[in-house]
């Protein structure tokens, strides 16, 4: 669903602009794509340390897990998680109870099927800023965070330049970040910052397709694609 997140914001500009510190500021870099499927590290921040900007694999692994993070992702893959399911009995919801996090990004991709064909797309901020995606994490036996990525219903905008899923990383304003950290926040109040999320300002810009690449990334890869025939008005 979704696999890929994007974030070049600068070490710098996130500290600031969320008056955080990064606890291991050296292993930061921007990165134009984020694979899920390659056993990634996201900069998250998590409940435990709500100042403090750590490094997660993104990947939600049970806390007493001590196998390969691949066997497990491919018995169960856990890069997302839909909240719908957060109601349930299964063992990830002890996370969303207890640990909540939000992960840094600056944008995710979506994909729009039109005439046999699949582009993708680029969706961020307007205003270019690093925004919260609402996570869940669980910390392993040996110190490491792994963590998941919440999706909901995708909104109006969002479905303008996605018909292949109907899902979306769910967006968690700033004015809304400490509440959904809060380990005070009643579940009802958190439920609902996850399942009716408030909408910020977006942009949407098709991309080349050679982001469906996994191997290839490079710097200019989020700029506008022209395509001969666009795929949706944006």
């Amino acid at each position: 669903m979704y696999f890929k997140l994007s974030n070049i914001a600068k070490r710098e500009q996130m500290e600031g602009l969320f008056e955080v510190s990064f606890k291991h500021p050296h292993l930061y870099k921007p990165e134009v794509v984020i694979n899920g499927l390659t056993e990634s590290n996201l900069p998250i921040i998590t409940a435990m340390e709500p100042h403090l900007i750590s490094f997660a694999i993104w990947g939600l692994l049970p806390k007493d897990y001590n196998d390969d993070w691949s066997i497990f992702q491919n018995t169960c893959n856990t890069l997302n998680i839909e909240e719908s399911r957060l109601d349930s009995e299964l063992w990830f919801t002890s996370a969303f109870e207890k640990r909540r996090c939000l992960i840094l990004v600056t944008g995710f991709f979506t994909s729009y099927l039109r005439n046999g064909e699949v582009y993708p797309y680029y969706i961020g901020l307007k205003s270019e800023e690093p925004f919260f995606l609402a996570g869940i994490y669980n910390v392993l036996e040996d110190g490491f965070i792994t963590c998941a990525l919440l999706v909901g219903e995708a909104d109006a905008f969002v479905k303008r330049f996605q018909n292949v899923v109907d899902r979306m990383p769910i967006i968690i304003p700033r004015k809304r970040a400490k509440l959904w950290l809060d380990m005070e926040t009643s579940l009802d109040k958190a439920k609902q910052l996850v399942s009716e999320p408030e909408k910020l300002d977006l942009r949407a810009n098709p991309i080349a397709k050679e982001f469906f690449n996994r191997n290839i990334s490079y710097d200019s890869m989020l700029e506008p694609y022209d395509y001969p025939n666009p795929p949706q008005d944006f």
